[in-house]
């Protein structure tokens, strides 16, 4: 590892109020990089957190069985003030990918080993709102085969970036989607920054 490996920013670890069992997946569990497990929102990052002024408890490294499917498509998070949260991130020594407007509310992308996504809402403090994994699956065949372990699906429906799919499970205490892997980039994406 090189100096400046050691300094890239990594979210390693995810706690959210999601039943992962429900999902058929042990709990918890490892997803590529990054560990997922049941409980009140938290995070681990590598090799420090941002230090944001949040609720959201720092968690400690876990152990977990991993998993080659689904993968970790992307982390959202909500923040009261999109230029604060980007001024923490710089403080961490991360920079957004791209900055950007869908569906008319301010959002800035992240590579923090897989995708943070920021989004500006009207939130007292910053908090994880959910997570979107990606599955090789077909997504009826998911929907389907969720449904029979007991869980409230959305029918598979085309996603904001183009090519990809995505559909939500319902019934837990944060959000939850799965998407299909192709395509790339938002396509209602306004008002793009340097």
């Amino acid at each position: 590892m090189t100096a400046s490996d050691a300094k890239t920013l990594r979210l390693t670890g995810i706690r959210l109020p999601i039943a992962w069992e429900h999902l058929d997946l042990p709990s918890p569990v490892r997803l590529g990089d990054i560990t997922l497990s049941q409980g009140t929102p938290g995070w681990r990052w590598e090799p420090a957190a941002p230090t944001f002024d949040a609720p959201i408890e720092l968690l400690p490294h876990r152990d977990a069985p991993p998993v080659d499917e689904p993968r970790v498509d992307h982390v959202v998070l909500m923040v009261p003030d999109l230029d604060a949260a980007i001024e923490v991130m710089a403080d961490a020594n991360a920079s957004p990918r791209l900055r950007t407007r869908v569906r008319g509310r301010p959002m800035a992308f992240y590579r923090v080993g897989t995708i943070l996504e920021v989004i500006e809402s009207p939130v007292r403090n910053p908090s994880l709102y959910g997570i979107a994994l990606v599955t090789a699956e077909p997504l009826e065949t998911a929907a389907l085969r969720l449904r029979a372990l007991g869980n409230d699906v959305g029918d598979p429906h085309d996603a904001i970036q183009p090519g990809r799919r995505i559909m939500t499970v319902r019934g837990f205490e944060a959000g939850l989607a799965l998407m299909s892997p192709e395509g790339a980039a938002p396509s209602d994406a306004e008002d793009q920054l340097p």
